[in-house]
């Protein structure tokens, strides 16, 4: 099973559900806007509850959302954690559960090498 799955792709509003990791199990972002163009739907609904996973993956997935012509609808139905709380946010309406949550962090880096090196990233 993919990280991502389209339904309803003929009816007035198709549902994506993203209920994995962003960019998990070889699926690229790439894969996913073709499907996104393959719709015959006017509107969106996106299902959401992931913890994120690719940056990249999820700011190509966002901008295919904000590109979309039709009204995009996103739901956070368990949790919108890091990249999956920006592709929340590509919705012309943002819903959320009561018990669901949405978490967004700062970016971080990884760094190796001398203290100077770390230092640098730090910076």
């Amino acid at each position: 099973m993919n990280w991502y799955q389209i339904s309803n792709k003929a009816e007035e509003t198709a549902d994506i559900y993203l209920y994995s990791e962003i960019g998990g199990m070889d699926i690229t972002a790439e894969s996913f806007v073709n499907d996104l163009k393959d719709l015959k739907a006017q509107n969106l609904t996106v299902h959401i509850n992931s913890l994120g996973g690719s940056v990249f993956d999820g700011i190509a997935i966002y901008n295919a959302l904000k590109d979309f012509d039709g009204k995009v609808t996103t739901k956070v139905e368990g949790i919108g954690a890091s990249i999956a709380s920006v592709i929340a946010l590509a919705g012309d309406e943002i819903v959320m559960s009561d018990n669901s949550l949405m978490m967004i962090h700062d970016p971080y880096a990884m760094a190796g090498g001398t203290s100077e090196d770390m230092r640098k990233t730090a910076e």
